[in-house]
């Protein structure tokens, strides 16, 4: 019998630290669309065994939170699972990796729905990170609360 071990690469998984805070920022109840005046942000620090972990998307920002975009490639963010009822999912309008295992989501109410907007209430959200590098996994998530007063 043939060991095929041999034959098949092996990948490593390394697990990633992603720990995660929102501020509200400029986002209050009724506020709605795409701009900065009506968003939150998504801080998320990310490190493995202690150290920074910043090649997780391109340097820079991705947008400028006017309008709707998608996250880097391995990047999910998760809503929609603890909204408050009558309330909308969300919009990234904005991301920005600081460097340094530093990144930022700018969120907004749903933009595919005039009528979304900010209500009062908490709001959860969870970041999930899976990226492939050759043959090595690099995957970690994170969950934090997002408080419109």
């Amino acid at each position: 019998m043939v060991d095929l071990r041999k034959w098949l690469p092996l990948s490593t998984t390394n697990e990633l630290l992603v720990q995660m805070q929102i501020n509200t920022g400029n986002a209050a109840a009724g506020d709605s669309g795409a701009s900065i005046d009506s968003s939150a942000t998504i801080s998320v620090l990310v490190t493995q065994r202690g150290a920074p972990v910043g090649d997780l998307a391109p340097l820079g920002p991705i947008g400028d939170g006017s309008s709707q975009i998608g996250l880097p490639p391995g990047w999910l963010l998760r809503d929609g699972f603890s909204v408050r009822p009558f309330g909308c999912n969300i919009t990234v309008t904005e991301f920005m990796n600081f460097g340094g295992g530093l990144y930022n989501i700018r969120i907004v109410p749903s933009v595919q729905n005039p009528n979304c907007a900010w209500l009062s209430g908490q709001y959860l959200y969870a970041v999930y990170i899976n990226i492939t590098n050759g043959n090595v996994i690099r995957q970690g998530s994170a969950l934090a609360k997002l408080t419109i007063p």
